[in-house]
């Protein structure tokens, strides 16, 4: 009987980590708007309305300044049109590990960021998931440097 009580004690043990890290991911999963973030520690102004939307094994990330949007729309030009949604989007997959949200990019607008994963330190409080990590800046294919991200998104959905 002790035999038994030990393997049924060391297999809760062993899938415990799997479990949390199962929950933390449903969690995720809905729509989230950036409501806050800094870059290397200073306050950066949010773009227009930022939604991310999580699924089960993908995000989808979408921008759009509506101002901008209809500045350019204004102009009356399809190249005007096509520039208001220039740098507006990214997708691809995602794991949650422990604390750690880690996105790997299979869309981007720039892409010297496809293939490339960023990980963030991240916690859900209160209907807000705060995330922490850095990532890099590329230009023609070459590290230029790293910026620390901190970014606060509300849930909507």
């Amino acid at each position: 009987m002790k035999l038994l009580q030990r393997i049924i004690l060391v297999l809760t043990f062993s899938f415990l980590p799997v479990l949390v890290q199962a929950q933390n991911s449903s969690k995720l999963q809905g729509t989230w708007e950036l409501v806050s973030q800094t870059q290397n520690g200073i306050d950066h102004p949010i773009a227009g309305r930022q939604i991310k939307l999580i699924t089960a094994s993908h995000y989808v990330w979408v921008r759009q300044d509506k101002k901008q949007v209809e500045d350019m729309l204004a102009k009356g030009t399809q190249r005007d049109s096509i520039d208001a949604f220039a740098d507006a989007y990214g997708a691809g997959t995602y794991k949650v590990v422990g604390n750690k949200y880690i996105e790997t990019t299979e869309f981007f607008y720039a892409p010297q960021y496809i293939g490339k994963s960023v990980e963030f330190t991240f916690k859900l409080e209160g209907g807000r998931w705060y995330t922490y990590g850095h990532y890099s800046h590329y230009k023609d294919g070459k590290k230029l440097d790293d910026v620390a991200l901190n970014q606060v998104w509300k849930r909507i959905k």
